[in-house]
């Protein structure tokens, strides 16, 4: 069973709704569990289809957009989609600065993510 303890996991509509427990993903020790386990989602548990909820998230790291950018490279191996809801303004920004907003999509909330994701 995959260790979930920094995710909360819900399906909807045979989408995989990931949400953070902390608010922040900044030191080294939490974006490497965090990876281990979102990548498990992927690789080990065979979730193909993924929104990322950031509406919990306050901060993040660059080390974060690493694992963002593995996570998309492992889906697009299965012919997976990722997407992110919720995100707030400042953290918009960083994704906008990293030119990182033309390879991700962002929805305002998980339904609208989820039904975009149902569509592909």
């Amino acid at each position: 069973m995959v260790d979930t303890s920094h995710l909360i996991l819900t399906q909807q509509d045979g989408v995989t709704v990931v949400g953070f427990v902390e608010p922040s993903i900044l030191d080294a020790y939490h974006v490497d569990k965090i990876a281990k386990q979102l990548y498990e989602l992927i690789e080990k548990h065979k979730h193909q289809m993924l929104v990322l909820d950031f509406s919990t998230i306050k901060m993040l790291s660059s080390q974060t957009l690493s694992v963002l950018l593995k996570m998309r490279q492992l889906l697009d191996k299965v012919d997976g989609k990722m997407v992110i809801s919720g995100i707030n303004p400042g953290l918009y920004r960083v994704f906008k600065i990293t030119n990182l907003q033309s390879i991700f999509k962002f929805f305002e909330d998980n339904d609208s993510a989820v039904n975009y994701l149902k569509q592909q």
